[in-house]
């Protein structure tokens, strides 16, 4: 009996796992409100996203004697004990949260959890890890990073917002409508006349009796034409709008057809109108990065599939008080080291600065207003003096590089929704000298 209901536990797991469409483990994220609780993996089925939690209780919250009233803990939701000698981690997940994709266009619900309460908060003690499950509604294919939204920040808790969780989520492949068959008529169909069967010659000497017919002449079937996909777009001057002459360089980075492995190649856009396109012979996704000279170079990743893109580059001018943001450098979550994305970015910035090698920059770090404002500023710092060690390894004159962290206190937009906030954390570079 008991290997009866092994063997159910077994065929019951297996057939749940075979339902997970993508997975994606220790996702990539960019901020997030409580360090305590890290996400261990995203899983996607037909019908929900499910995110595996971890949280771990600080173990040096066991003592905090003389207080003789519960205070808040400045990190992960904590509360003063009933005891006052001894501190603790309080938990539970908001049913009201939520999971937002592209900047707050979509949202989708919360529907159950698992080893976490919902209602009232639960101890932990310190030290101790608490792994929970969480279930939302299926994000649609396509949406490659998505923000949970768990709760406001108040009363001394810390909700359990992660922004920019990275994930494996491809579109939908798309196949074009084959045109239904003609069913073939039978002799008793009561809508086409009866076909009277082919008259022979008697067979009486050999090679006689061919039928009384003329085959019928079969033209030659005409082969449908593949629809031929490209990424196509135009070449502009930021400053003017006015279209520019540039060097579109692009590379196959993934796919089903490539390693990752194939050497780059280049299109001119028209030097009049700006226009250019990129032929797509495999499917997959490409970087492609726009030159021209006397612009910054401005670099994205597009994914392709049965359908032609459209790609416009908007160049900034290399002038003295220009600005740019660089949108591909990356960090650890509420951490200054720079990841390994990050190095094409920075490398074509050492090499546009050894080709103007009287140019000097200012590097402006910026975040959000999550999290205490020092710390923020701090953050900031760090990140782009990070910035700056790179560049100088790269054979930059540190005396070209300076640096100034601003931390919250500079946002482009009101930084209130979840829209906004992800465009203030970004890391700028100033032109002060050309």
């Amino acid at each position: 009996m008991n290997r009866l209901f092994l063997l159910f536990l077994f065929l019951t797991a297996t057939g749940l796992r075979a339902q997970v469409q993508y997975t994606t483990e220790s996702p990539r994220v960019d901020d997030v409100n409580d360090t305590d609780v890290v996400i261990q993996r995203v899983e996607l089925t037909a019908e929900y996203t499910i995110i595996y939690m971890k949280f771990q209780a600080d173990e040096q919250r066991t003592q905090n004697r003389g207080w003789p009233f519960s205070i808040p803990m400045p990190r992960g939701g904590g509360r003063m004990g009933p005891d006052p000698n001894e501190t603790y981690n309080t938990i539970k997940f908001e049913p009201t949260a939520r999971l937002y994709v592209n900047q707050g266009e979509r949202s989708y619900k919360f529907i159950r959890a698992e080893n976490i309460p919902l209602e009232r908060r639960r101890r932990v003690e310190p030290g101790e890890r608490v792994d929970f499950v969480a279930y939302f509604e299926r994000i649609d294919p396509g949406y490659a990073t998505f923000d949970l939204y768990e709760c406001r920040d108040g009363k001394g808790y810390i909700c359990f917002n992660f922004w920019g969780v990275h994930i494996i989520n491809p579109a939908k492949k798309t196949y074009s409508q084959r045109t239904p068959t003609k069913p073939r008529a039978t002799p008793n169909s009561p809508t086409t006349p009866r076909q009277q069967p082919p008259r022979y010659q008697p067979k009486t000497t050999p090679g006689v009796g061919t039928p009384d017919v003329t085959p019928p002449v079969v033209a030659p079937k005409s082969e449908t034409a593949v629809a031929a996909v490209a990424i196509n777009g135009v070449t502009r001057n930021a400053k003017t709008k006015k279209t520019i002459g540039a060097v579109v360089t692009y590379q196959l980075l993934s796919g089903a057809e490539s390693a990752g492995t194939g050497l780059a190649d280049s299109v001119r856009s028209n030097g009049q109108t700006g226009t250019y396109s990129i032929p797509i012979g495999k499917r997959g996704v490409y970087v492609v990065t726009a030159s021209a000279t006397g612009y910054f170079s401005q670099s994205d990743t597009l994914a392709t599939n049965r359908v032609s893109l459209n790609r416009d580059f908007d160049l900034v001018p290399i002038e003295a008080g220009a600005t740019i943001t660089l949108k591909n450098i990356y960090f650890n979550v509420s951490e200054f080291d720079l990841k390994p994305e990050s190095y094409p970015e920075l490398d074509r910035l050492a090499g546009l600065m050894q080709t103007n090698p009287t140019m000097t920059i200012r590097l402006e770090g910026h975040t959000d207003t999550v999290g205490e404002f020092d710390a923020n500023v701090e953050l900031s710092r760090n990140r782009v003096n990070e910035v700056k060690r790179y560049l100088v390894a790269k054979g930059i004159d540190e005396g070209r590089i300076d640096t100034v962290g601003y931390g919250p206190s500079r946002p482009i937009n009101t930084n209130k929704s979840l829209k906004e906030r992800p465009e203030n954390r970004r890391v700028e570079m100033v032109i002060v000298k050309v």
